[in-house]
């Protein structure tokens, strides 16, 4: 565990999850083409725009899920309730 100041004051918690990423099943969706999208947008007449910049925040795990993202400090042990950064298969969430 390491942890990095940020710009803004508050502290950035960051791990190596290279041990639970070996272990990790992930399930592979292919991304669409642009050819694939457009054919699906025809007669759509509402859009939206989305801003995924802190999406890992927002995908909460299951308890055993959960559990399997437990690391040390110095002050104990802890274990991430949403998905953190660095889990392979976040992508596919």
């Amino acid at each position: 565990m390491l942890a990095v100041p940020k710009k803004n004051g508050k502290i950035r918690i960051c791990l190596d999850p290279k041990d639970l990423n070996k272990a990790v099943l992930c399930e592979n969706y292919p991304m669409p083409t642009i050819e694939d999208i457009a054919i699906r947008l025809h007669g759509a007449k509402v859009f939206t725009v989305v801003d995924a910049k802190n999406g890992f925040g927002h995908v909460k795990l299951d308890e055993e899920s959960s559990y399997l993202t437990t690391f040390h400090t110095p002050f104990g042990r802890y274990h991430w309730c949403r998905m953190p950064f660095g889990i392979s298969s976040a992508a596919n969430a």
